[in-house]
């Protein structure tokens, strides 16, 4: 099962949305029963995991939902959206189970927006990362290093343990340089302004995320100074650079790489 997420941001001007769509990219690869779903919104309280319904979906339908939709105790919170078949209870967690699963995956589309433009891409948060130890090594030729452009990192960790924990996360150069680190929490919507955490510092625009603790999704989001020019982009999970062959032993090769030395 595929979840997905709102990018939250600290400028208030910014909004997020999710895409929802209740078919799979190719029937053809699909074979679980094509029916109305429901959409249920996954989030932290106490520190236990619930859940509240949203809304049904149809069959083939989408529906743009944006973080303002949701009810008021969600604005702050940083919550996950997903669609099922299941009657799920109030306290019941976020569950993996093979009714999403699809070629090619199936995802969302997450977007940030304001009143001039919008960014968006299209992913997920997939459910069995909840099971996962994940790490964390994203190299990034993204970074816009331009005097009239910010540059936010974003990294979406979620796991079944509901209790928030602190983790570091550093930033290397090409040359394996640390730049400079800094701290995210686990089960967040996490997001930085890199601008001076490289500011002056490396002339390299080739940076390295990386965290021995911790993973998620990574994503890079710039916009120009006067709000009128979004990008967002992402890099892919180390074992999708390879088609066919032991992909994992290249994901293993390429964060002992970063990781070490």
């Amino acid at each position: 099962m595929n979840y997905f997420f709102f990018l939250d941001h600290p400028d208030p001007s910014l909004g997020s949305a999710v895409e929802l769509f209740n078919r799979a990219p190719m029937d053809l690869f699909y074979k679980e029963k094509k029916n109305k779903r429901k959409i249920y919104i996954f989030y932290i309280e106490d520190n236990i995991w619930k859940n509240q319904f949203f809304s049904n979906i149809s069959h083939n339908e989408s529906l743009i939902v944006k973080k303002s939709d949701l009810p008021k105790k969600f604005q702050n919170k940083s919550v996950l959206i997903s669609i099922t078949s299941k009657n799920l209870k109030e306290n019941d967690p976020p569950f993996n189970d093979k009714t999403m699963n699809s070629i090619p995956a199936w995802r969302s589309n997450i977007k940030i927006f304001n009143n001039y433009t919008s960014t968006s891409y299209q992913g997920e948060f997939p459910g069995t990362f909840f099971n996962l130890n994940l790490s964390l090594t994203s190299c990034s030729p993204f970074i816009q290093l331009n005097k009239n452009i910010e540059n936010y990192f974003y990294l979406i960790n979620f796991n079944n343990d509901p209790i928030q924990k602190s983790f570091k996360v550093e930033i290397l150069n090409s040359k394996k340089d640390l730049i400079n680190s800094f701290n995210f929490v686990t089960n967040k919507i996490n997001i930085i302004n890199l601008e001076n955490l490289y500011k002056d510092k490396t002339e390299d625009n080739m940076f390295i995320f990386r965290s021995k603790d911790y993973g998620g999704i990574p994503l890079y989001f710039s916009r120009s100074k006067d709000n009128m020019s979004f990008s967002l982009e992402h890099t892919h999970p180390p074992q999708e650079y390879l088609f066919l062959g032991n992909r994992g032993i290249y994901q293993k090769k390429k964060k002992s790489f970063w990781n070490h030395g």
